[in-house]
């Protein structure tokens, strides 16, 4: 691996056929709206096959998993979703 990107969220998934478009986004903190909050920019794309989309999904579903198992996230029992553990 020779690149690194980094993102703060994904904006936007596009599905176009059997191609998964994502869009990541950025926080630019230079920039500020009309009401003074920071601006985000769609820096990125990735752009993949949907079987690897797919594939990509148990990934981060087995992450979760380990990051919940080591109590570095706590599950909700609304549709599986995870917070971040507050360890104060």
């Amino acid at each position: 691996m020779n690149q690194e990107i980094y993102a703060d969220a994904i904006s936007a998934i596009h599905v176009t056929g059997n191609m998964i478009r994502i869009d990541l986004m950025t926080l630019q903190p230079q920039l500020k709206s009309e009401n003074g909050q920071p601006v985000f920019d769609s820096s990125k794309r990735i752009i993949m096959p949907l079987e690897a989309f797919i594939q990509s999904l148990a990934v981060q579903e087995n992450i979760i998993k380990q990051l919940a198992d080591a109590g570095v996230l706590k599950m909700t029992n609304s549709s599986n979703e995870a917070t971040k553990q507050d360890k104060d």
